[in-house]
């Protein structure tokens, strides 16, 4: 079997493509957990009208930090179907 890399027909059809190109082309990430958490951003700042950042939200969800705002709690607490008193 032939590596692709020494391939000469891989190296005749490879065409000059930037690095920005090469990253542009690579196919799109899917993360349950990374979804969950921009979820969870998106909603935030739908529901305050204030953005929050994603460190902010990694700190409610990884290190049990509670939001100080009562509507963020909510938003998690419609979101994961788990009650706002069990959350932490």
């Amino acid at each position: 079997m032939e590596n692709i890399q020494s391939s000469k027909r891989f190296q005749q059809n490879f065409e000059k493509i930037s690095l920005r190109g090469y990253y542009n082309g690579l196919p799109e990430r899917v993360s349950p957990k990374l979804q969950f958490l921009e979820e969870i951003q998106r909603r935030c700042k739908e529901e305050s009208g204030k953005q929050v950042t994603m460190a902010t939200v990694r700190n409610w969800v990884l290190y049990g930090i509670k939001p100080m705002n009562p509507i963020h709690v909510k938003v998690i607490s419609d979101i994961t179907n788990i009650k706002e008193e069990d959350l932490w």
